[in-house]
Formats: structure tokens, sequence, C-alpha cells
């Protein structure tokens, strides 16, 4: 008859344990034996319903890189079963044995309190604390900074959407967890100081809160597809990407020296030696595949030189008839901000740049803008403190009328001596106009361009 099986997603923590014996148990009754425990993922088989204690502990002699099934492992099992338990199955150091409740009760495998619950405190500080505490520094150091950074910003970039409705759950489930996870260690510390039993978790409670967590981590795992999805099909920028592949590389070179250390075919040493090697041969890929991301941005490197239906200006638009020495353009888009391209031009004359943003709603259309008219401000300050004299200024309501937006900011650059012979003599305007829903972010350099050229190309750049 074939075997039956069942998994469940299992997201708990080191104080959860002895709720799992408890969990066993109810899922006998109900005719599933638990058969293999993984990471995430827990194996039950099918079973005739009965009653069986189990108890779930850890032997803390094993390490990551030893042999599951090593010396120490099998003289703690033997030990177990001597005192009357049953081997289920085990994961690194966890051990999981049951007894059955109509045969004699078994000698409880800890009798002493305090060395039980300096076992847990060992595994909480080794392998959990320092998990969580990663975690926490990472969200503190770089995504909670480059999120408030980048502002109405994260909207030009599927996966940072995605990331961001994905996240809320996942953050509540994970402080949840990690305030547990210290309150269950103060107390389990007060434990191992008086030799108390570890301390209780109230067994509904931890099923709520492990859910939320696997919630939060089912819902981020499916947005991140989804915006990974979304990017790769036309997106920007690629070293997003890039950010998202790097950890999942990570996982599957761990799951595959998982696979190679559990084998007695090396020692602990040459276990190290190998997940060295694997860490090395990760970290050159990675340098170049960077290196090739750096090159392949270089402006007019695998890009397009027409922008189809896209309307921007040109260096004939404004005045300049020499045909264009360098061209290119980049068709961006997100699910916020659906029409996003660049175009730009560039000869001995001058140059042109046409960036242009049409966002699916004015609160982020007023929060982009707000972004690229500060740090035109920020740009030209710094400008100045390296002798470049350049005069920015808001738009009032008649002077946008005239370049055809609601409100806009200019910026010009004046006799720019500095960069010769580069720019030579000419003169530099970048303007940020705002009309309706539509930004348009434009930067013109050029000898001699009249006012009145770049005006007209500028209002039948907004018309269009």
């Amino acid at each position: 008859m074939k075997t039956v099986y069942m998994r469940q997603l299992y997201l708990g923590t080191i104080g959860d344990t002895k709720n799992l014996e408890t969990h066993f148990a109810l899922m006998a009754e109900q005719g599933w034996m638990v058969d293999n425990v993984g990471a995430m993922i827990h194996r039950y088989r099918a079973i005739e319903p009965c009653k069986r204690s189990f108890i779930v502990d850890f032997l803390p002699q094993i390490t990551a890189f030893d042999y599951p099934d090593n010396e120490d492992a099998q003289d703690y099992r033997r030990i177990c079963e001597e005192s009357g338990w049953t081997f289920v199955t085990a994961r690194k150091q966890l051990h999981i044995f049951y007894a059955d409740e109509k045969s004699s009760k078994p000698i409880p495998i800890h009798t002493d309190n305090k060395i039980q619950a300096q076992i847990y405190l060992k595994m909480c500080r080794k392998y959990e604390l320092l998990k969580y505490v990663s975690a926490l520094l990472m969200l503190g150091f770089f995504v909670l900074p480059q999120l408030i950074y980048d502002g109405a910003e994260i909207f030009l970039s599927n996966m940072l959407i995605a990331v961001l409705v994905g996240c809320p759950l996942l953050i509540i489930g994970y402080i949840w967890n990690f305030g547990f996870i210290l309150n269950w260690y103060r107390r389990t510390r007060q434990s191992a100081k008086h030799n108390l039993q570890l301390p209780a978790v109230n067994y509904r409670l931890s099923l709520i809160r492990r859910r939320v967590l696997t919630a939060g981590v089912l819902v981020g795992a499916l947005c991140l597809l989804v915006g990974v999805a979304l990017e790769a099909l036309g997106g920007t920028p690629i070293w997003l990407l890039i950010i998202v592949i790097i950890p999942l590389l990570f996982l599957c070179v761990g799951f595959w020296m998982r696979r190679q250390i559990d084998t007695k075919r090396r020692s602990r040493r040459a276990n190290t030696m190998l997940a060295s090697a694997a860490l090395a041969m990760i970290l050159i890929i990675m340098t170049n595949v960077l290196i090739s991301v750096i090159l392949q941005s270089i402006p007019n490197r695998d890009m397009s030189v027409t922008i189809g239906n896209h309307p921007a200006l040109t260096l004939y638009s404004i005045g300049i008839l020499q045909e264009p020495e360098v061209m290119g353009s980049r068709v961006r888009g997100s699910i916020a901000v659906p029409i996003h391209y660049s175009y730009w031009e560039m000869n001995r004359q001058g140059n042109v740049h046409t960036e242009v943003y049409r966002p699916i709603s004015i609160l982020i259309t007023r929060g982009l803008y707000n972004r690229f008219a500060s740090e035109l401000k920020e740009g030209h300050s710094l400008a100045e403190i390296r002798g470049i004299r350049s005069e920015v200024a808001l738009l009032t309501v008649d002077e946008a009328a005239f370049w055809g937006a609601d409100e806009g900011i200019v910026a010009i650059s004046l006799n720019i001596e500095s960069l010769e012979p580069i720019l030579h003599s000419g003169s530099a305007i970048e303007l940020i106009l705002l009309s309706g829903n539509t930004i348009l972010r434009l930067s013109v350099f050029g000898e001699n361009i009249e006012k009145e050229t770049l005006t007209q190309a500028v209002r039948e750049l907004m018309r269009d």
C-alpha cells in the first residue's frame, strides 16, 4: 500500500520547541505521524490514529559542518532509546522521540532543569538571536534608509513597489517573534539560575504568532516574485534584480552545501574548506557580474537609438543642425508609473536629455516632482562650491504657463570655463516641469541656443 504524506509549513522559534511535543501528539491522534523535519517544512505520514507522547530535544554538539549521524548523535540516540524512547527523526541538533502511551512510562531525557535550560539558551544564542539580530541590522542599515531616502522614487521600480506591499505583514510577524524570543530568553535564564522547568509557552497564542509570520513570509515572497517578474519584463534598473539574485544564489549554494555535508566522506575540517571554496567562487562570479552590469550601464551601450512614439527633445529641435554623434534611449515603467522613459543626443555643439514620468496618482506625481526639485537645488549648490556659476529659480504661474506647464523649476549654468575644452564656453539649462500628472526633466547644453527656439521645442513637447 502506498504511503500517504502530508506537509506543514512551520516557522517556530527555539522557545516554541516544547509545543511541538503537544502538536505532534495531536497530529498522531488525527492519524498523522511526524516523519521528517526540515528547515521550514515538517512531513507527516498517514497512520492509524493513536495516542503517543513525544520528546523534542537538542544535541548542541552537532555543528553545521558535521555529519548528522556521527558518533555523538548515535550515542545520544542509544541512551534515549535505552530510556524507553523510540527515535523518529532528526535535523542537525533537533531530535524527536516518541513513546506509546499504552506502554510503561519512559524515563525523562532530562532530569536536571538547569542543564536543559542551558542547552536551550545555547541554541538560542548560537542560531536564533544571531539570525534575528542580523535581519534587524540589515533592515535598519540598508532597507529602511534606502526607502526613506528614495521617497516617492520607490514607485519607479516594480520590485520596490512589491517589497513595499509585501513587507508590512512580514515585519509585524518578525517583530512579534523577535519580542517573544527576547522575553523567552530572559525567562529561561531565570529558570537556569533557579533550577526551574523551562517557561511554558501558550500553545494557542504561539500558533497565532507563527501563522502571522508564515503568512507574512508567503505574502512577501509572492509579492517579491511578482515584482521580479514585472522588473524582468521591462522594469528598472537591473541592479535591483541582482540584489534579489544574490541571496537566492547563496540559498541555492547553501542547500547544495547541506547535501555535501550530509555525508560520511568528509571530516568537519574538509567540510569547512569546501564551504569556504564555494563562497569564494560565488564572490568571484558576483564580482564579474557586477563589472558586466557597470559596463552595460554606460550610455549608448546596448541602448535603443529610437523611442518610437515617445516624444523628446532632439538637437535639431533646439536649432543644432549637425547630426548627433551619440544617442540613446531607455524605456522603463512600473505599475505605479507606467510611462517612464529617457532619451538623449550629443555632439560637439551640444547635448539634450529628456526624461518623462507619468504616474497613475497625483500623490506619487507630487512626491516625485518635489524629490526631483530638491535634487536639482542640491546639485547646483554643490556646483557653485566647485566654481560653476548657476541660478536656480522656481517658476511663477505665468512663467510656468509660458513653458506650457502648471509649475516648474529652472536652473541655468553660465560661462563654464572651468570645464573647457570639453564644454567650451556654452550655457546649460535644466528644467523640471509639471503638467497634470506628467513630469518632464529636461537638460540642454549648447552654444548660441536661441531662447525662442528652445521655448517652442519645450512647448511642443508639453503638448504631446
